[in-house]
């Protein structure tokens, strides 16, 4: 069964009760540069929790963490970058597929940004290949891609529509129980073509992938997938990008946190654009949503505002874009598009959606 990340990430994204550390590692150096960044991480958590909690407490929160950073064989078997949540009661390691900037972070949430923007650029996919006897069923995402099942015609005959579209239905079923990611077919016959409409998926791309099916081409057909599904979350952020200048000719796009803020709070962020790798620490009221913006991050109650915002945003039900600071327009490190207040005359904002584009084909 796959499982939808915001689902499976809802811990880290939620939690709010007590301390919070935050570590992002860049595992580009190999284990040796991995485990000087844990050291550098834990220097700086001390620094953070210093006058916070006695020394003995300190120790026993980083506990984990520093036995973590003498496992030479686990930190070597880690692939990617590096993600570590630590709470009182909690330890969590995550694998990342995304670039991240070394940092620590202690506050009373979970800095999630760049979880954030591992959901929308990282989605799990079903590749069903086709030819006229056999038919392959892969799973992948940005990180994997294996071949979960197979189907074979008997006695010599060609694969019937009706017996492949109940064999890839049971596994729909089971696979997409949480999730529905995205099923693309591949094959030139015409059980590619009229395969879609047996299916009892919403999620399913309605053009085959293009030309004949072979296994040995299974991997560039992956990649193809990938580059797509890369393509897709670029587009994503164009087309909110588009309706926020929309939004603001109706006095409903905005750019000043502290409009944003109490926009926040009450409800009214339909959707929310924040840059990644831009920190500005400071407070928040959770009931108001009024700001006290500081320098520096002072103390372990001072957050990145830009992910409290971002995750207000997601708990109210609003949307959330995580770009990159230099995708972002004039530099602005958060744009929202709001609701106008209850009872106040509303217009529909004309939204663009992405549309799958498929790049050319790599020659094998």
């Amino acid at each position: 069964m796959i499982s939808n990340k915001k689902t499976a990430l809802k811990f880290l994204l939620e939690s709010k009760d007590g301390l919070h550390l935050t570590a992002y590692l860049d595992n580009s150096g190999g284990a040796g540069r991995l485990r000087d960044q844990i050291r550098e991480s834990l220097i700086v958590a001390r620094e953070f929790l210093k006058n916070t909690l006695p020394p003995a407490e300190i120790d026993r929160f980083l506990e984990p963490i520093q036995k973590l950073s003498g496992d030479k064989k686990l930190l070597k078997e880690m692939n990617g970058n590096v993600g570590l949540f630590r709470t009182a009661t909690s330890f969590r390691i995550l694998n990342l597929p995304v670039t991240v900037e070394q940092i620590c972070v202690v506050a009373t949430t979970f800095h999630v940004k760049p979880l954030l923007r591992w959901m929308q650029v990282d989605h799990d996919f079903l590749l069903l290949g086709l030819d006229r006897r056999a038919a392959f069923l892969y799973q992948g995402n940005q990180q994997s891609f294996r071949c979960i099942d197979s189907i074979e015609a008997s006695d010599n005959d060609q694969l019937r529509l009706e017996e492949v579209a109940i064999w890839m239905n049971e596994w729909l079923m089971d696979l997409a129980r949480d999730a529905k990611p995205k099923l693309f077919l591949a094959g030139d016959g015409p059980l590619a073509v009229e395969l879609p409409e047996e299916l009892a998926y919403p999620n399913t791309y309605s053009r085959p992938l293009g030309g004949p099916f072979r296994q040995n081409s299974a991997a560039s057909l992956c990649y193809d997938v990938r580059q797509t599904l890369i393509q897709e979350a670029r587009k994503t952020l164009e087309s909110a990008l588009v309706e926020f200048y929309l939004a603001e000719d109706l006095k409903l796009g905005k750019r000043n946190i502290f409009q944003i803020a109490k926009a926040a709070i009450q409800g009214r962020v339909r959707k929310l654009i924040v840059a990644d790798g831009i920190q500005i620490f400071g407070k928040m009221d959770p009931k108001t949503g009024g700001l006290a913006i500081h320098p520096a991050d002072l103390d372990h109650e001072d957050d990145d505002l830009l992910d409290d915002l971002a995750q207000t945003v997601l708990a109210k039900g609003g949307e959330v874009i995580v770009a990159k600071r230099d995708e972002i327009p004039k530099g602005h490190p958060i744009l929202a598009i709001i609701d106008r207040p209850t009872g106040e005359s509303t217009q529909t904002l004309p939204v663009g959606q992405p549309t799958l584009e498929f790049p050319q084909r790599r020659a094998l």
